[in-house]
């Protein structure tokens, strides 16, 4: 858990906090975010719903990563709300997030920086789309981004991707 959830669960198993800002889960949106991925990111060895019948999260398996990682993870969550959050981890332990959800003294829209994704400070993120195939396109074009330069320097400099 990060430092601005709380330790106690709602009926739906997330934590109270959580789900009071960030909404119930939409299941479709996550099927939608995983054959997108799977059909344009390459290095994608799985995409898997944590729960075929009620996911809360979509994990992405990459079979390489950033700089020095050889594999990767991106976590994705999206809710009926709109609001999202994508966490990449790799196996060299660095992290960066991208998300949109009300947070206190903090953008809707904002970006945890690597190397370990800290709950604050946080920075406003480049992200400005609001559907979730171009919201999914860009955090991909982001990705793309520090992969293929091999570093996460400007990783949210970008100018409203995709």
């Amino acid at each position: 858990m990060t430092d601005d959830e709380d330790d106690g669960l709602s009926q739906e198993g997330q934590p109270a906090e959580q789900t009071e800002v960030f909404g119930p889960i939409d299941a479709g949106a996550l099927r939608e975010i995983r054959d997108l991925i799977v059909n344009q990111e390459p290095l994608v060895e799985a995409a898997s719903l944590d729960d075929p019948l009620n996911p809360q999260t979509l994990s992405v398996e990459l079979s390489d990563g950033v700089g020095a990682a050889s594999t990767a993870r991106i976590d994705i969550r999206w809710s009926l709300t709109g609001n999202y959050a994508a966490h990449y981890t790799d196996n060299q332990g660095r992290d960066f997030r991208f998300d949109c959800h009300p947070k206190p003294d903090a953008p809707t829209r904002h970006f945890h920086p690597p190397p370990d994704a800290p709950s604050r400070p946080v920075e406003p993120s480049c992200i400005t789309v609001r559907e979730a195939p171009l919201v999914t396109r860009a955090i991909l074009q982001r990705w793309r981004y520090a992969y293929t330069n091999g570093t996460f320097e400007e990783l949210n400099d970008a100018d409203d991707p995709p």
